[in-house]
């Protein structure tokens, strides 16, 4: 009995349909095991490593959709390194990605997400206003004040050595919880945002006004005056240049809190 051509040709297609369908399910599963809860305590998330042309990539898709949930959806295909995003990541792309990944793996999805959110997505400003600064991606450079360490935020520099001249502003609406004087950090503020970051501005010269803790702030609330305040006791000054140390740290459960690398979160800042 000779095989009905159409019966092959219908099960020659599934076979097809099959090869093509079963190895994008286990790269779609591959990816979402990427997403581990215990990622964002990896060295390679606390570096925010990125670039100019991804900077631009998460300038434009932001439009749409929260950073945070950007750079989760990139996170399994980069490794976490946003050094270069593939063509094809459109913002169509985006969005089919993140209802694969929160199928496959939503417990890790969303723990991702939920870090990225608190570093990210309160952004709204620059925390230097109305005066030229400059800064490098100085993230884990060598500090020796009080033994040897790494350096964790970033240095604005003004393009003047003045004390109590220039205006610190908040980056986020959120939170005073901490305030007053430092060793390392001098006069310092520090706002816990409505995701959960807690953003840290150290060396200050002065305070705009006499913040209490729990005190709310919005994003563009003067803090204070860039100084040069801190490695001593509290009045202490003149031991660096001018500037503002700017920090950033999550809540990592059972690891408390966890600085992360502030230099491209100060960039994306800047271009608004």
């Amino acid at each position: 009995m000779r095989n009905n051509p159409f019966r092959v040709a219908a099960f020659l297609l599934f076979l097809v349909l099959i090869c093509s369908w079963f190895p994008s399910l286990l790269y779609q599963r591959q990816a979402a095991r990427m997403l581990r809860a215990d990622a964002v305590t990896t060295d390679t998330f606390r570096k925010m490593q990125m670039s100019e042309d991804t900077l631009i990539r998460l300038l434009e898709s932001s439009e749409d959709v929260s950073v945070g949930e950007i750079l989760t959806v990139w996170y399994p295909f980069l490794e976490g390194r946003f050094a270069s995003v593939p063509a094809w990541m459109s913002r169509d792309a985006i969005y089919a990605w993140r209802r694969r990944l929160l199928h496959d793996n939503r417990k890790g999805y969303l723990s991702v997400k939920e870090a990225y959110a608190a570093i990210w997505d309160d952004i709204a400003c620059f925390p230097v206003n109305g005066t030229e600064v400059s800064y490098e991606n100085s993230w884990m450079f060598e500090r020796t004040y009080g033994g040897i360490r790494g350096h964790e935020g970033t240095d604005l520099m003004p393009a003047e050595n003045r004390s109590g001249v220039f205006p610190v502003v908040s980056m986020t609406d959120g939170t005073v919880e901490n305030i007053g004087w430092l060793e390392q950090g001098g006069y310092r503020i520090g706002i816990r945002s409505e995701n959960g970051g807690y953003f840290y501005y150290a060396h200050l010269d002065s305070y705009a006004r006499e913040f209490a803790i729990g005190e709310r702030v919005y994003a563009g609330d003067r803090l204070g005056m860039m100084g040069d305040t801190g490695y001593g006791p509290e009045g202490t000054s003149g031991q660096f240049p001018v500037h503002l140390h700017v920090g950033i740290y999550i809540r990592t459960g059972a690891s408390g809190e966890m600085s992360v690398n502030p230099y491209w979160v100060l960039r994306y800042a800047q271009r608004f």
